[in-house]
């Protein structure tokens, strides 16, 4: 690997002067420098303790792999702040400048790890909020490339406002019902399918005998067609339940309406979405209460 090439100077820009964003541009610089000591032995001897610390750390990296190896970013980190100016002018200028590599390099690279993740617990509060760390690294990169920046809280408010926005469209809040009452049937730890057939419910949670039917509105003139829409349903599924959800503002006036249709088809439930997770709840616990009853 030749050490001086356009590529290599760009490992040393102000860009990656920062808190662990790629670990093949921190081996790259791992391994440039030790191409430097290996290919130098009279700049650096390998008796000396701490050469021979750092020759045995990059063994250990290269047989851990860089990307699992928690001393790749403040090896790394180290050689940025050893190299200073020099490495800003040319690679080239490596041989011209002698590191003092220190006898207990690994003592060094503890206390720069702690300087590393005491920077990205600053920078990155959100550490804590992302359950997966792939998620995390995602946003970041998200964040830098949209935003020249790794704040999070630029990335995470336009994500929000962007789905305000798509909810304000024509079909976003019935998408949003749709995805609502299907993380609340699994929230419970239950099986769904989706249906999007002209004559039947949308949702069917079969555990439960539960056929779910989602509506951003409701105009009294429907009547007719949801009336059908859920007999069919009731059909098809073989439903103990029957379930129909709007949002929670509906108007008042058109819920009450569709209401109406309670007192001819039996079991079902019209409900606002801020009523679902206690609708399911109540009819999961009959369903365990039902099989608990059964003649074995």
């Amino acid at each position: 690997m030749s050490i001086g090439n356009k590529y290599t100077e760009q490992l040393w820009s102000p860009a990656l002067r920062r808190a662990r964003q790629d670990w093949k541009n921190e081996r790259d610089i791992i391994e440039l420098f030790a191409e430097v000591v290996w290919n130098h032995p009279e700049l650096y001897p390998q008796e000396n303790p701490g050469v021979a610390s750092f020759i045995e750390l990059v063994k250990e990296m290269r047989s851990v792999g860089y990307e699992k190896s928690e001393d790749t970013a403040p090896m790394a980190e180290w050689i940025r702040q050893s190299l200073g100016e020099t490495i800003q002018k040319s690679s080239q200028e490596w041989t011209k400048k002698t590191i003092k590599i220190p006898k207990n390099l690994q003592k060094s690279l503890d206390s720069i790890r702690k300087s590393i993740r005491k920077k990205e617990s600053e920078l990155h509060p959100f550490k804590a909020s992302f359950r997966k760390i792939e998620t995390l690294e995602f946003a970041r990169k998200r964040a830098q490339l949209l935003y020249g920046s790794e704040d999070l809280s630029i990335y995470l408010e336009d994500l929000v406002l962007k789905e305000q926005s798509g909810l304000r469209a024509p079909s976003g809040t019935l998408f949003d019902l749709l995805e609502i009452c299907e993380f609340i049937v699994r929230r419970k730890g239950l099986h769904l399918s989706k249906s999007f057939e002209v004559c039947v419910c949308d949702l069917w949670a079969p555990e439960i005998s539960l056929g779910i039917e989602v509506r951003d509105e409701f105009d009294p003139g429907e009547e007719g067609e949801l009336f059908r829409l859920l007999t069919l349903s009731r059909h098809h599924y073989e439903t103990d339940h029957l379930a129909v959800v709007f949002p929670s503002n509906i108007d008042e006036k058109s819920f009450q309406s569709c209401r109406t249709l309670q007192h001819i088809i039996a079991n079902l439930k019209v409900l606002r979405i801020n009523e679902f997770e206690s609708f399911i709840a109540e009819i999961s616990l009959a369903a365990k209460d039902a099989k608990k009853d059964m003649p074995n």
